[in-house]
């Protein structure tokens, strides 16, 4: 390891100097801080890692009802370590196949802005805006490209209009599992599900963190009570679910960046419950929230468009 003695640092470069550096007592030998070198971790959310303890407890249990000590911590050994990789044992999940799939479109009301803006963002060619959404309009097929002009892929666009930004879309997916069994809000029995999502935006200048956010909203219910239109665009994240990582700089022209996420997590984690025990389907609503008219980062124009890969499993 490279060591240099006798160091002069200047003081304004002290603070940076300590966060990178260690010391000897004697404050004359001085080698680089093993944290620097150590590459950054992304760890797994604490719903994933709840999801994965509690899953393999509860399948344990139910399989080795006879078996010895020794057994039961040997499968809930496996069945952690296969979750963590995300795998979904056959012998012990049962993949559910969606009966519906379909994108839902929405559209805000778009008010004046009526917050204290920070000076720093202050720009008066890119005026923010309150956009409210509440309905979805209409549905259809999900699109495995960018859509049509008239039916847009799943994602939301918004651009600069007589200097005001706004939203001009929102559309999520909603994808519908007929349940193997009836289950009810207190019923155990783990229902998994895994997504893989890419989310794709394109602004004419710069990027926003809060694009590449996600949300999947959850619903158990009756096939005769399914998640209305009412109320149901998804527009808002959990902070756990937030983009925290860095985007590509400014260059002068477009800006594009694409940005992979993806989760494992129980479809009872914050489920709308809609009945009592007799509960036989799933509904998922997956969406990338919209700016609400005030994350347009100074554009003229914003697209941000994801796909996702969902697998929905039973536990057997």
């Amino acid at each position: 390891m490279a060591k240099t003695k006798g160091m002069n640092v200047p003081p304004s470069q002290f603070n940076a100097f300590l966060k990178t550096l260690a010391t000897a007592s004697n404050k004359t030998i001085t080698r680089i801080r093993p944290s620097v070198r150590v590459a950054e971790i992304r760890p797994e959310p604490h719903y994933t890692t709840q999801f994965i303890s509690d899953a393999a407890a509860w399948i344990t249990k139910k399989w080795t009802a006879n078996a010895s000590k020794m057994e039961e911590s040997a499968l809930y050994s496996q069945l952690w370590a296969e979750l963590r990789a995300g795998t979904f044992n056959p012998d012990y999940w049962q993949e559910l196949s969606p009966t519906t799939d379909v994108a839902e479109y929405a559209v805000p009301i778009v008010d004046p802005y009526d917050r204290t803006l920070n000076p720093a963002y202050d720009d008066p060619a890119h005026q923010p805006s309150m956009c409210k959404y509440k309905d979805i309009l209409r549905n259809y097929p999900t699109p495995a490209g960018d859509g049509t002009p008239e039916n847009p892929a799943t994602g939301w666009a918004g651009a600069t209009l007589n200097t005001i930004w706004q939203d001009l879309y929102h559309v999520q997916r909603k994808l519908v599992y007929t349940l193997p069994g009836y289950t009810s809000e207190d019923d155990a029995r783990p229902i998994g599900f895994k997504m893989g999502m890419t989310i794709d935006a394109t602004a004419t200048l710069r990027g926003n963190r809060n694009w590449f956010a996600f949300a999947v909203e959850r619903y158990l219910h009756r096939a005769s009570t399914p998640p209305g239109n009412q109320k149901g665009a998804i527009v808002h994240y959990a902070p756990e679910d937030w983009y925290k990582f860095t985007l590509p700089a400014p260059d002068g022209g477009q800006w594009d960046c694409t940005v992979a996420r993806s989760v494992i997590d129980s479809a009872r984690n914050k489920a709308h419950i809609s009945g009592t025990d007799d509960l036989n389907r799933l509904t998922l609503r997956v969406a990338t929230p919209p700016s609400l008219g005030m994350y347009g980062s100074r554009n003229d124009e914003v697209r941000v468009i994801h796909h996702e890969t969902v697998k929905v499993y039973w536990a057997k």
